[in-house]
């Protein structure tokens, strides 16, 4: 049975808020008639002492209306039947899954008091019947909760000696139960949610929840390469959660990671291949990383490379997007913070972003938007190699390589004074800058393909081409959102595309209405040249002197001229 002792803090609350509420007295005891909560007032004219009876009367009753005192049976035996400060009480008995867990009483020790719990007595009533289910509710979380400790200690004792990573999720892929192997695996993600749609790439969340029983599946990510085991868990037929085991690949070496992140840069650029050989040269080295270029080039790639070349890829890789976390939490998310440092936080304290990826790699996408009393600390950080959490006073050592990137001019907003100059040199001691997607325009095709194959998986489509005036049209394209946008495009088209070629009618309006826009000045401007050629012909001749007078004033050469008739078919 669950003691009401045990949450005395939320019931202290409940109390001090209905008393502010509505102005009378409340008690709380458990089932052997011991005080676990009182108001002040109630504790001075009443003290902990309670007639044991009366607390037995309502366990047994459900409900109880003191209006006589001195002349009810449960009074008998009451040091205070003669002389009972409380002129009217009520007292409501609090259940837990039909079973007696305590009572609650509401009283007033003023005749005012006393008249208004008279005069409304069925909405005292129900006050107190609300507070019962209230504190039911969080006597259940309570017990929930110590089920579902001893269900993680059991199960931690089971897996103890095995080797494999083990996860349980429900049906909505939160998560149930994680061992060490998986925490330090997915180290960041608790920084965020507990759901596995952070954890997984889409492809293998799927193929998780339409598996109606045991499976298995060969995946690759961040810092695991093997084979991941789905086992459904059903009640009366229906799926309620699910055990995941990860089994790490034997051959799992260093050399098969530097291939699949490597290899991930897929580019026949000149400078996308020089950046790739740039990456094998650093890849080890503990300098920081300022990687730039505009949205959609692909930073967090190239930071995943750098860290999963090196020889910290055992260690975690911890992206955090600058932009998505709210300025009041982040020193606390990137320090962490001990208990007790401020109003809400955690018992035991919070390990920060730093701590959690100790040994491995943080990467902060959006470094322009990091606040400027923030820079500084991240300055010192990278200056002391070490970080202070709120609260405390003592430095913790941390070994972390810093990859930032931006595609803000970050030099442009040292001069606005937005963005520290000491915080930027300390950043980009190595830079990596990379080129849009219009500048490495030879890339589409091999982009195209591999998109192709990607979402060929994902959307369960049997597509292997692409025809040549969609090609065409998106050879033309600026793509402002560079390989992101490409991407995008493609499952866009995939989506609707019903053929095993991807027609240019599928592909998204806006890259179509672009281009045609593209093609329509061309032929403008074709045809105001091929106007202007005309009038100047008509206006000297159109033979051979004509010609020659015609081009002196246009500027360009006879031979010129003639290409140009060529050209415009004139």
């Amino acid at each position: 049975m669950i003691n009401l002792k045990n949450l005395k803090p939320s019931l202290e609350n409940i109390v001090s808020t209905m008393a502010n509420l509505t102005n009378m007295e409340y008690a709380i005891f458990n089932t052997n008639a011991e005080l676990v909560s009182s108001t002040k007032v109630y504790l001075q004219r009443k003290g902990r002492n309670v007639h044991s009876a009366s607390i037995e009367e309502v366990l047994n009753q459900g409900n109880v209306i003191v209006n006589k005192p001195g002349s009810m049976m449960s009074c008998l035996g009451c040091r205070f039947v003669n002389n009972c400060p409380s002129t009217i009480e009520i007292l409501s008995c609090i259940k837990l899954d039909g079973e007696p867990i305590g009572v609650i009483s509401l009283t007033s020790f003023s005749q005012e008091g006393h008249n208004m719990i008279e005069e409304n007595i069925r909405d005292y009533m129900d006050i107190l019947e609300y507070i019962s289910n209230l504190i039911s509710m969080f006597a259940f979380n309570e017990s929930s909760k110590k089920d579902t400790q001893i269900l993680h200690k059991v199960i931690d004792e089971i897996v103890r000696e095995i080797e494999y990573n083990y996860l349980i999720i429900d049906n909505r892929g939160l998560l149930i139960y994680w061992d060490k192997g998986i925490q330090d695996l997915f180290s960041y993600c608790d920084l965020y949610t507990q759901t596995i749609a952070l954890m997984f790439p889409k492809d293998i969340t799927n193929w998780i929840f339409t598996g109606a029983r045991q499976g298995k599946k060969h995946c690759v990510m961040e810092g695991f390469q093997g084979i991941l085991h789905s086992t459904p868990l059903k009640i009366e037929g229906e799926i309620v959660a699910y055990i995941l085991k990860l089994e790490r690949d034997k051959n799992n070496s260093k050399i098969s990671m530097h291939e699949n992140y490597l290899d991930s840069i897929l580019s026949k650029d000149y400078e996308m291949k020089n950046i790739k050989e740039k990456i094998k040269k650093i890849a080890n080295s503990s300098s920081s990383v300022l990687i730039t270029g505009d949205t959609g080039t692909g930073k967090e790639i190239v930071a995943k490379a750098l860290h999963y070349t090196s020889n910290r890829f055992n260690n975690p890789f911890v992206p955090i997007n600058c932009a998505n976390i709210p300025e009041s939490l982040f020193e606390s998310e990137l320090f962490g913070y001990e208990e007790g440092a401020f109003t809400g936080a955690k018992k035991g304290g919070k390990l920060g972003i730093f701590e959690m990826a100790n040994g491995g790699t943080i990467f902060l996408d959006e470094i322009g938007e990091l606040p400027l009393h923030l820079q500084a600390k991240l300055l010192r950080v990278l200056q002391e190699n070490s970080i202070q959490r709120l609260g405390s006073i003592m430095p913790i050592p941390v070994d972390v390589r810093v990859i930032a990137a931006t595609n803000q001019d970050l030099e442009s907003m040292m001069d606005e004074n937005t963005f520290r100059a000491d915080l930027f040199y300390r950043l980009n001691v190595i830079p990596i800058h990379l080129p849009s997607l219009k500048e490495r325009l030879a890339d589409i095709d091999i982009l195209i393909d591999h998109f192709i194959d990607k979402y060929n998986g994902r959307l369960m489509k049997n597509i292997n081409n692409i025809s040549k005036e969609a090609i065409d049209i998106m050879r033309l394209y600026q793509w402002p959102g560079n390989v992101r946008e490409l991407e995008n495009a493609i499952e866009y088209a995939m989506n609707i595309e019903d053929t095993e070629t991807i027609q240019l009618s599928n592909l998204p309006n806006k890259i179509i209405k672009s281009v045609n826009k593209k093609i329509d000045l061309k032929e403008s401007i074709a045809l105001e040249e091929a106007n202007l050629i005309t009038n100047t012909l008509d206006k000297y001749g159109w033979d051979l002197k004509g010609k020659e007078k015609a081009s002196k004033e246009l500027g360009i050469s006879v031979r010129t001229l003639y290409r140009k008739l060529k050209e415009l078919e004139l």
